[in-house]
């Protein structure tokens, strides 16, 4: 399996800046796009704010938003009243409240529980209607589409608002009269195409085996389920491996950890989150991968587990990742050196990936070899290697179908 050096085209998302009175750079609101690069032509809120967090987490982009700088993020109702609700930490985002929501008892209690444990809200395209006030109490910041709701008809209104402390943002800024009117009124915040127009990020999306995020979903709904149960499951599919990987990895998930094996990911990573991100992914994504493809995958690392367990040295769980992992360029057509920076995976562990350093790299490389039918590599291979290696992979095999079959 060789993987093509597939360039960053895939249309990701798109970002505006959001500027301070000084006009330094405060943060970005990330936009979804779908197939059209100037504007948002989407029908279904929910899955279009699941596929930028998606894509902000689990894709390759060439996104320039650093990370210390806040994020705005549109969130519809359905998404803060579930479950789903994303898993991403509250330091880093601001959670915006779309205009033509229903504030409901419902969706108030649900947002002071989220503001509780930390995440700040902005009422976005704020058009001063007291069906709002009983968030206000609850809202960092209020966005005005200062283009649409003129300012000065709201003096009384805004400066209500600036006294219960909260940040005003001027979106929709278009000429410098509207800047300096906003800065005059009260407004720190200024958004707008006079300031800048929304960027395209492109970058490389990585679909996901719905079948197996839905098989997780289902599972997690065992309030007994053991964190062995959930490792199992998200050890049969690669790219979910992967994807939790590499939510692991992203700092804006909070959990700057490297691991060894999935039941360690699971572990730092926690039920509830694997359950979060099990159903935006289910949301979004469609596995189209070959499937033998993920057959050669999954032989690979069961029989690297396998002579991992036989040897009784190693770690066995260390060898099924380095053996899913190592096929991860193919399943997503990128160099493996790539896909391997994106993932939270100790560089010990890359050095038996990429260089099949150590024990399990040994195990690794004549697996491999006999993927190839590199005859001449087998044969050199003491007599007992060569019978742990035939036995290991005939279980490979035979795992692998079963599991295939299972998710067919």
């Amino acid at each position: 399996m060789t993987a093509p050096n597939k360039p960053l085209n895939d249309l990701m998302m798109a970002q505006q800046p959001i500027f301070d009175a000084n006009n330094t750079l405060f943060g970005y609101e990330l936009l979804f796009r779908g197939q059209n690069e100037d504007f948002a032509d989407f029908f279904d809120g929910e899955k279009a704010t699941s596929q930028v967090l998606i894509n902000l987490c689990l894709g390759i982009t060439e996104l320039n938003v650093q990370l210390n700088t806040p994020l705005f993020i549109n969130m519809t109702g359905n998404l803060l009243l579930s479950d789903a609700f994303f898993p991403i930490d509250p330091s880093q985002v601001f959670v915006e409240i779309l205009e033509e929501q229903e504030i409901t008892n419902d969706l108030i209690q649900k947002v002071a529980a989220w503001h509780e444990v930390g995440y700040e809200f902005v009422l976005d395209d704020y058009q001063f209607s007291r069906d709002y006030d009983p968030l206000l109490p609850l809202v960092k910041m209020v966005k005005v589409d200062v283009l649409a709701t003129h300012p000065t008809q709201y003096k009384n209104e805004i400066d209500a608002l600036l006294a219960r402390g909260i940040i005003l943002v001027a979106e929709k800024v278009e000429n410098l009269e509207m800047l300096a009117l906003c800065k005059k009124m009260g407004f720190t915040l200024f958004q707008g195409y006079y300031l800048q127009k929304p960027s395209i990020i492109k970058g490389r999306k990585i679909d996901s085996a719905v079948q197996m995020a839905v098989e997780l979903v289902s599972e997690l709904q065992n309030p007994n389920i053991s964190i062995d149960k959930v490792a199992k499951l998200v050890e049969k599919n690669p790219k979910l491996s992967y994807q939790l990987l590499r939510i692991l990895n992203s700092p804006i998930c909070g959990i700057p950890k490297k691991v060894e094996s999935i039941k360690e990911a699971v572990i730092f990573i926690g039920l509830n989150q694997i359950k979060k991100w099990a159903l935006l992914i289910t949301l979004t994504s469609a596995s189209s991968q070959p499937i033998e493809m993920f057959r050669v995958i999954l032989t690979r690392a069961h029989c690297c587990q396998a002579m991992c367990r036989i040897n009784g040295q190693v770690n066995e769980d260390t060898g099924f990742i380095a053996g899913i992992m190592s096929g991860i360029d193919a399943i997503l057509a990128m160099e493996k050196q790539e896909a391997l920076d994106q993932i939270a995976i100790s560089s010990t562990l890359k050095g038996v990936i990429l260089n099949y350093e150590g024990e399990i790299g040994k195990y690794l490389k004549v697996i491999q070899s006999l993927e190839k039918n590199n005859w001449d590599d087998i044969s050199n291979l003491p007599q007992k290697t060569k019978i742990m290696l035939s036995r290991c992979y005939g279980e490979g095999v035979l795992w692998a179908n079963s599991t295939l079959t299972s998710l067919q």
